[in-house]
């Protein structure tokens, strides 16, 4: 029997004017045909907040905000596109994160109170499934960020590939669009 090996997806998400919704497309069409009967299972998934990479302070550094600031920065990987964040019992939902940060100092500087929560496909004994082509990576921030930081999501998925009766993987693409 073949060995499984995984194999990592990349994707990043910059995002607009505070309190705006903004979104990506990570294409999986090279491993995903329903008919051809192969799915991708995500094992895992990190990510981290930065400066973006034209920010005007240190480009995929860590994100500031200004004196005496709290603010937010979601962000949700899901197997539709959406219009706005979605919550976990959202049938495409496939992971999501939420950052609650404060700089509690008296000048601009990363935060240093962090409450940071995820639901990741880590978390489930087998991972997350999907048998859809393209995954959104859709990103909110409040505008407590240093403006010229241009906050940004990178996402390193952790996939393998299987394969499915062809019903199933059709069932299994249906259910996510």
């Amino acid at each position: 029997m073949a060995k499984k090996e995984s194999f990592f997806i990349r994707g990043t998400t910059t995002t607009g004017a505070a309190d705006t919704f903004v979104q990506s497309t990570i294409d999986l069409s090279a491993y995903v045909s329903a008919l051809g009967k192969s799915i991708v299972r995500i094992k895992s998934i990190e990510g981290e907040w930065a400066q973006g990479p034209n920010s005007s302070n240190i480009p995929n550094g860590a994100p500031t905000m200004g004196s005496d600031k709290a603010g937010y920065a979601i962000w949700q990987l899901t197997t539709q596109s959406n219009a706005g964040l979605v919550s976990l019992d959202d049938r495409t939902t496939i992971g999501k994160g939420a950052l609650f940060a404060r700089n509690p100092d008296s000048a601009t500087n990363p935060p240093t109170q962090v409450y940071s929560d995820s639901h990741l496909p880590q978390h489930y004994s087998d991972g997350f499934l999907v048998a859809v082509e393209d995954i959104y990576l859709g990103v909110q921030r409040g505008n407590e960020w240093t403006a010229g930081d241009e906050l940004t999501f990178n996402i390193v998925l952790e996939c393998e590939v299987l394969t499915m009766t062809q019903s199933a993987a059709m069932a299994l693409s249906l259910s996510q669009q």
